[in-house]
């Protein structure tokens, strides 16, 4: 979603300054399939066309579109989907969520948040800062989870949301990028996530860099460190 200097002209800017001969993408292939097909470009523009609603495209889609107008690139998908597994607590999802985004101090933090995203853009999205507000909010969000929610069965479905959601599709994209990379040569690529993952992501690789055969010469971006 863009917001403010949080856009896919700004993220285009960043790509072409990288020159990246491989993009990893948080998309499962059935999305990237997708996204990236002229079937689909042919479909959203009808749609405007026709002033219908059309279909929402993410931000890193519309950048890498644009990147590859202009360069060649790689484009891998690396997500998993793991929605099918979370689908029978949805309504249990959405009352948790529902009492996250109706908390006072929660809605704070939240409009802090997209507040400073919008000003800043990436700077912001990849900085300390984030890191630091994104901990306040994790903290709270655990706090008004196990105050508001005293139900065992429900804080179980809290849980299995936080493993499928974020352990498991972050172990799972690293994963693919590591087999990619065992796989093909490369001098330079990206990989594009949500800067929610970040903190947890970074502790990953150290991991990964520690088990792997192979080493990957990972930087963050604004960041002159490994």
């Amino acid at each position: 979603m863009e917001n403010g200097k949080c856009n896919s002209d700004e993220l285009f800017d960043i790509l072409k300054n990288i020159r990246p001969e491989v993009i990893f993408d948080e998309l499962t292939s059935e999305y990237s399939d997708m996204f990236y097909s002229d079937l689909f470009d042919t479909y959203f523009i009808n749609s405007v066309l026709r002033n219908l609603k059309a279909p929402t495209v993410p931000l890193e889609v519309k950048s890498i579109k644009k990147y590859k107008q202009n360069y060649d690139v790689e484009i891998i998908p690396v997500d998993i989907d793991t929605r099918q597994k979370l689908a029978e607590y949805q309504n249990e999802l959405n009352f948790i969520f529902h009492k996250l985004f109706t908390h006072k101090d929660y809605i704070t933090f939240d409009e802090e948040r997209e507040t400073l995203i919008a000003n800043e853009g990436f700077e912001y999205l990849n900085s300390d800062k984030f890191l630091d507000l994104s901990d306040k909010m994790d903290a709270l969000e655990n706090t008004i989870v196990a105050s508001e929610i005293e139900n065992e069965r429900l804080l179980n479905i809290y849980n299995l949301f936080r493993i499928e959601q974020k352990e498991k599709r972050e172990n799972a994209m690293l994963q693919n990028i590591y087999i990619y990379s065992q796989k093909n040569q490369y001098n330079q690529a990206v990989f594009l996530v949500g800067a929610n993952h970040k903190k947890s992501i970074m502790q990953k690789i150290i991991d990964y860099e520690e088990l792997s055969e192979i080493k990957l010469n990972w930087r963050m971006y604004g960041s002159k460190q490994k």
